[in-house]
């Protein structure tokens, strides 16, 4: 009995696989012959030349690809019907087109995409905390682009901002660039890299110089008060560095440069995606001789090496999750001049920063997103004096950061959403000129509401309570609007509250000044209030028919107890709060479309600072600056040529004089500097660039700059793959 009850199982199996069979092939057939093919190839409209991994979505679906190495684009399986298809290109215009789609059959779509020279249509985070175009953006953005960036052949971050109206770009004492930005210190700009906050800070500042520029997709910058979504440390306003993302398919780039100074960098970056997975790798690599950035220092040599790298995978309905890493090292030898003693210094840095990105959409009008975020950050310093028995001073530095960003968004309506969330931290602290180590807490929490029930008028009110490890709480409020006259003139306004907590260094250092025969020595501050402010800007836009587009800015921020350095005692330096400090002046950026071939693009900024203390706590800062960017395309736009140049009014300059230690101020001439830039598109897979800084070779031995004429000479290639 029981082998024919096995044979009939076994025969029943046999007919259940084989009913399986036939169903999975009917579905197949019947999948294959109610779907078809969207192809297409996307160019760019001036030159014909293909786009690369350009990204073509069919709107409403997940279904999509990506432009190759020729420009061309493939999507299979997609159901028959009517359908709307999106190209979108960083730096260009997104287009649209309306498909109708067969079963079987194969429907071709073509874009030419023009150059989104005026940025309308490029898409921004910081100013929300959520992602809006720039055109519908109440807060007044600006944004720097991969072209840009490319066009110019920045090394780092600080030569890409250097460019920008109301940015003054100056070398610390260890050759270190920082930035002001409307004058206002970097020590309260925020700069964030894909929104997460950064260690290995020098006397509170970011080291710009650190970042690299190969890495870099675009960088937004959101100017005033932005604590109402930032918290600490964003009085002045937001700088967000965006890496580069994820190709589709399989996307291969190299650049190497070589030029005046001993100059040579290198860097290959692998990115592309598998089904639900997405990676990213990147190895960069950078070595210059000679530089300086003050008249004291001389610098010998400057090298850095970096690794860094993305996952991502899309687990459907648990959303994506996103693991980000970067190592990077960084090493400096230099001379140091002071009352006739010579010191040999040596600076290394390694840096170390990790984060996890989980997304999710529970609804159609809910999404959130988690940042878990590490960095960690050591440097060391050892100064020595020349041909001295006198053993080498070291400084050590560990800093290190953790914490957890949350942003929550829901939108009920069409015209109101909502966007809220929390951020945690912890930072240690450790340092040769403290006594002791340090810890520090910080938590926040933000809400912010939109709405455009008016057709015309988007409105945005916030706030953000923070509170601080042995501070009291502060609450920083934002609101904002923008109001469309017409689609060609847009007004935008923006009023808030900020605030930075006084660091560790302004607190709690006591450490002397390696220098040759002076006994200098900095004290710190404990009795130092936090800083506060209350500004905001308002500003014009006309876009006129794709020929020009011009921004006119005025811009005001009052602080109170302004955390500057002070001579205390002679030879020592402190800490001290003004008690009123502003910060006021007016912008203007005009774009002009002359031709296909000849764009044209102007700033100017008026910066007005004025403090109680005005001989003690500004310095470096020039109240006019304008810039003029030129660039010419010839033989369709294949070789271009950018002539840019940057204007400096007269500055006041704060400089120790003397075996006492005092401050004195000194008078810095107008100067202007002149940049070069010539680029030629081989061919799809290879460029060519060649560049001058500081054509006119002017130097100032004093004061700045102190770096006359540099060339350099690159190439760069890319190979892409479906």
């Amino acid at each position: 009995m029981a082998p024919k009850i096995l044979h009939n199982r076994k025969s029943s199996l046999a007919l259940l696989l084989i009913v399986f069979c036939f169903f999975a092939i009917s579905a197949n057939f019947s999948m294959a012959q109610s779907t078809g093919y969207v192809t297409g190839r996307v160019t760019d409209s001036a030159t014909g030349s293909p786009l690369i991994s350009a990204n073509v979505i069919i709107v409403g679906t997940t279904l999509g690809a990506a432009s190759d190495q020729n420009g061309y684009f493939k999507i299979s399986n997609v159901p028959a019907g009517s359908y709307e298809i999106r190209v979108t290109y960083m730096g260009y215009k997104s287009q649209k087109k309306k498909i109708q789609v067969a079963a079987s059959e194969t429907v071709t779509a073509d874009f030419s995409m023009e150059e989104d020279f005026f940025q309308t249509e490029q898409v921004v985070v910081t100013a929300t905390r959520t992602e809006k175009l720039m055109q519908d953006v109440p807060v007044i953005t600006e944004i720097i682009t991969a072209a840009e960036i490319a066009e110019k052949g920045a090394e780092d971050v600080s030569e890409i901002l250097e460019d920008r109206p109301g940015i003054n770009i100056e070398s610390g004492t260890t050759g270190n660039k920082f930035l002001y930005m409307n004058g206002v210190d970097s020590r309260r700009i925020l700069i964030l890299v894909d929104n997460v906050p950064q260690t290995g800070k020098l006397n509170d500042r970011i080291q710009l110089n650190f970042i690299d520029a190969d890495k870099i997709d675009h960088i937004e910058i959101v100017k005033g008060p932005g604590s109402a979504l930032y918290g600490n440390d964003a009085m002045g306003g937001v700088i967000n560095i965006i890496t580069r993302g994820y190709a589709r398919g399989f996307k291969i780039q190299a650049n190497g440069r070589t030029g005046s100074n001993d100059l040579f960098s290198g860097n290959l970056n692998i990115s592309g995606s598998l089904n639900k997975l997405g990676y990213y790798f990147n190895v960069d690599h950078f070595q210059k001789g000679f530089d300086q950035g003050a008249s004291e220092i001389k610098i010998n040599e400057t090298k850095s090496n970096s690794f860094s790298g993305k996952l991502k995978y899309d687990f459907s309905n648990l959303g994506e999750l996103q693991l980000q890493s970067e190592f990077k090292t960084d090493e400096q030898s230099s001379e140091s001049s002071f009352m006739g003693g010579v010191s040999e210094n040596l600076s290394k840095n390694d840096n170390f920063n990790t984060n996890l990105v989980w997304r999710n959409s529970l609804t159609r009008t809910l999404q959130y997103q988690f940042t878990g975020y590490y960095s960690d950050n050591f440097r060391t310093y050892e100064s020595a004096p020349q041909n001295s028995p006198v053993p080498a001073s070291v400084d050590t530095t560990t800093d290190q950061l953790i914490g957890l960003k949350s942003d929550f968004t829901y939108q009920p309506l069409n015209q109101v959403k909502f966007d809220l969330g929390f951020d945690v931290s912890k930072n240690d602290y450790e340092n040769e000129r403290m006594a002791d180590a340090q810890t520090r807490n910080q938590t926040g929490v933000f809400i912010q509401a939109e709405t455009n029930l008016f057709k015309k008028l988007t409105f945005l009110l916030g706030g953000r309570y923070d509170k601080i490890t042995d501070l009291k709480s502060y609450f920083s409020p934002r609101v904002s609007a923008m109001y469309a006259v017409n689609s060609d003139l847009k007004l935008r306004g923006s009023w808030g509250k900020g605030f930075r907590a006084p660091s560790f260094i302004e607190l709690y250092s006591d450490f002397p000044i390696p220098i040759p025969g002076m006994a200098m020595r900095v004290l710190g501050n404990p009795d130092l209030e936090p800083e506060t402010s209350i500004g905001g800007n308002i500003g014009v836009e006309y876009f006129y028919k794709s020929l020009f587009l011009i921004n006119a800015t005025y811009f005001h921020n009052d602080f109170k107890d302004l955390i500057v350095d002070y001579q205390a005692a002679p030879l020592t330096f402190s800490y001290l709060n003004v008690e009123k400090a502003t910060f006021k002046g007016v912008e203007l950026q005009t774009r002009l479309y002359l031709t296909d071939n000849l764009t044209t693009t102007l700033s100017y900024n008026y910066t007005d600072v004025n403090s109680d203390q005005k001989d003690v706590a500004f310095s470096r800062i020039s109240p006019h600056t304008g810039f003029v960017r030129v660039v010419y395309g010839l033989f369709k736009n294949k070789l271009k040529l950018s002539l840019r140049d940057q204007f400096f009014s007269k500055r006041d300059i704060l400089v120790v004089s003397g075996y006492s230690g005092d401050y004195q101020k000194v008078k810095k001439d107008a100067y202007n500097q002149l940049d070069l830039t010539i680029s030629y598109r081989l061919s799809n897979m290879l460029g060519a660039r060649f560049g001058v800084n500081n054509l006119t070779d002017y130097t100032d031995e004093n004061y700045g700059p102190y770096v006359g004429r540099r060339i350099f000479f690159g190439l760069s290639t890319t190979f892409q793959r479906k």
